[in-house]
C-alpha cells in the first residue's frame, strides 16, 4: 500500500498517486471547505468499521434500509495535539436486529477494523453506539 500528496498553493494537500483526488486543508492554505487530516482519520475509522459492519449484517441476511455513520472526536488544545476520544455512531433504518447489529459492531471494533484498532492501541478512547430506526442501543 503506498499513497502520496503534493502541496498546492490553492488547495493545501493533494493526494497525486493516480486516484480520484483527495484534498486535504493544511496550515499554510487553510482552506475550511477541505478536511484536515485529523478529520480524515475519523472518516477512515468510521468508513473502516462501517464496510466490515455491512458485510457482516448483510451476511446475518439483516434488511438495512439505509446506513449512516457519524464519528465525533476532539483533539487536545496542547501539542501534540493528538485525539483525546473518538465516538462512532452507527445509525440503520430498516429491519435490522438490534443484537445482529453489537454483535457485528463488536466484531469490528475488537478483531476487524484496523484503524480503529490501531487508533485504539494508541491510547485514545473509542466508544461507539447504535441506533436503529429511532432508537438508540448501546454495545455491551
Amino acid at each position: 500500500m503506498k499513497v502520496s500528496i503534493k502541496f498546492d498553493n490553492d488547495i493545501g494537500f493533494i493526494s497525486d498517486d493516480g486516484k480520484d483526488d483527495v484534498k486535504i486543508k493544511n496550515s499554510i492554505v487553510g482552506k475550511e471547505i477541505y478536511h484536515s487530516p485529523t478529520e480524515l482519520l475519523l472518516m477512515a475509522m468510521g468508513a473502516c468499521t462501517s464496510d466490515d459492519v455491512l458485510v457482516i449484517l448483510n451476511k446475518m441476511k439483516m434488511d438495512i434500509k439505509s446506513y449512516r455513520c457519524e464519528i465525533e472526536g476532539e483533539k487536545r488544545d496542547e501539542h501534540p495535539r493528538f485525539l483525546k476520544y473518538a465516538k462512532i455512531h452507527y445509525i440503520f433504518e430498516g429491519d435490522v436486529d438490534p443484537e445482529s447489529a453489537a454483535k457485528a459492531i463488536k466484531l469490528s471494533m475488537t478483531k476487524y477494523c484496523s484503524v480503529s484498532l490501531t487508533v485504539k492501541n494508541a491510547g485514545i478512547n473509542v466508544s461507539y453506539y447504535f441506533t436503529i430506526n429511532g432508537k438508540d442501543y448501546e454495545v455491551n
